[in-house]
Parts: C-alpha cells; structure tokens; sequence
C-alpha cells in the first residue's frame, strides 16, 4: 500500500501546470490549427478575462464540419474528458478541411460549457469520485474561475505506484 494518502494529497500537488488553452473567440479553423500543430485533441476554453468557460475536443470540431449539430444528447459533454491522447485519424480530417470548410464559425459556439474542475485545495480522493462517478478521465483545476491545471487519470494512478 502507497504511504502517499489521497486525502491528504491536493489537487494542487499533482495536477499538470502547463495547459493550453483555447481562446473563445477564435474561429473554428484557428483552433484545428491550434490542436493539431499542439499535438492535442481538446483544451480548455477561456475567455478573453482567461476564465474558464467550457471545452472543446475534435470532435466538436468534425460535428461542426459534417454538419451534425445534435448536440442533445446526453453525454454531449463527455467527448473531450473521456477522448484518448491518440489523435491521428481526426487530425488528418482536419488537415483535409479548408478554413473555408470549416466557416467563420467561433469556438465559443461549438465548445461544451460543461466544466468538470476542482480547487486547487480539493483533495485527490475526491477528485478521483468526481472521475468515477461523472466516468471521465481529467479534470480542471481552477482558481476563481481561472483554470490553472489539469488532473488525468494517468496522475490519480502514478500516486498509487509511488
């Protein structure tokens, strides 16, 4: 057994620090160009204040781009918390698309303002309930509405092997 306990343990010793983030304003070409020059398949998105406001993963941006705006379905807002790191097969659709395929359209509009984040002093045993019981595999860490980190699954889990 770990003698690292996770509820002693913050979210704020173990969340990653440098996180990228999308800008709401920016059209939705600007951030497919953002995503895949990044290597990443979502971000956080903030506002102009950089408060966190939702997220935004390809696959919001290949819904805008074929059209498919249903986004009322119920787990709309699980894509970006739930998408793995391999990113290959939705970056070569983008690099297909034309800025002008792709529209005038902002971030803002197709982005998801469901915001799973955590204060930095939350502990880690909670952020690993709010994991399971919401089945996603990151979560925010924000500081008055300034997203300052990221905790994954991956973190929650080199705690264990330590």
């Amino acid at each position: 057994m770990s003698s690292i306990s996770l509820e002693l343990t913050q979210a704020s010793q173990v969340m990653t620090k440098s996180l990228l983030a999308a800008k709401s304003d920016w059209t939705v070409a600007e951030l497919a160009q953002f995503l895949v020059s990044s290597g990443i398949t979502g971000a956080p998105v903030v506002n102009s204040d950089e408060q966190l406001i939702g997220v935004v993963s390809v696959t919001d941006i290949a819904r805008h781009a074929s059209g498919d705006a249903d986004d009322d379905r119920p787990d709309s807002g699980r894509d970006y918390y739930v998408d793995s790191l391999e990113f290959d097969h939705d970056h070569v659709l983008f690099e297909e698309l034309s800025p002008t395929a792709l529209g005038g359209t902002l971030v803002e509009e197709i982005m998801t303002p469901t915001i799973y984040d955590v204060t930095p002093d939350t502990s880690v045993k909670d952020v690993s309930k709010a994991m399971v019981q919401n089945k996603i595999h990151r979560v925010f860490v924000s500081d008055q509405q300034k997203v300052i980190g990221v905790i994954s699954a991956l973190d929650v889990l080199k705690l264990a092997v330590e």
